[in-house]
């Protein structure tokens, strides 16, 4: 199964509805309790986020190496939490006479899978249903459209770069105009300079042989 696309936005909503999900009466309902990291459990360590079900032990595996947790794995593990209570009897119901079983719920598709290694236990893999796929390329969409209309609401004009840019250029000119002019007021003192050095020897001032 390929990997899952994980937009929820009740479960990214905050902790309140992950409190929601880990409080005892709701896990009760769903014949589950929690499982965190514990290097003595059957996965010795591999896996963070699980659940017992019914007594099973079931993690939440990398879609290409079962023995690798999913990147995802605390959010999956909500979203199996989040199912309606028949919708998961119905399933574990299924999985006593079957090596496999696939549940469809909303937005999302879970696949078990049994594995028999160390002692029986279930490998859920997570990926988005049809309705899910759609609804989160409708949400990208939306967020595409909602940051279009705030950059062209909401950015300055002109451009806070290009205003930059402006200013810059000002001070550069303005250092530039401060060295030509230290240039020729060099210019001028050496001409008064030749002009004094004209009158002293010939007795008279000459035409400037420097003008532009």
């Amino acid at each position: 199964m390929t990997e899952a696309q994980l937009t929820d936005e009740r479960l990214l909503a905050g902790d309140t509805a992950t409190e929601a999900l880990h409080a005892e009466e709701h896990l009760a309902a769903r014949c589950m309790f929690l499982k965190d990291y514990d290097l003595l459990d059957i996965d010795h360590g591999h896996f963070w986020y699980k659940v017992s079900w019914h007594g099973v032990h079931v993690e939440f595996p990398s879609p290409q190496h079962h023995y690798e947790a999913n990147p995802y794995e605390r959010q999956i593990r909500d979203y199996l939490l989040s199912l309606p209570v028949g919708e998961l009897e119905r399933s574990f119901a299924a999985l006593q006479d079957r090596h496999d079983y696939e549940l469809v719920s909303g937005d999302h598709h879970f696949k078990f899978v049994w594995d028999e290694e160390v002692r029986p236990h279930l490998h859920c893999y997570y990926q988005r249903s049809e309705a899910g796929r759609k609804r989160d390329t409708e949400a990208y969409q939306n967020r595409l459209q909602e940051h279009a209309r705030s950059y062209e609401s909401d950015r300055q004009f002109p451009s806070k770069r290009l205003l930059q840019k402006l200013a810059w250029l000002r001070e550069e000119r303005s250092k530039a105009q401060q060295t030509v002019d230290a240039w020729q007021r060099l210019i001028v003192q050496v001409e008064e300079q030749i002009a004094h050095d004209q009158i002293v020897h010939t007795g008279k001032a000459a035409e400037s042989l420097f003008a532009e």
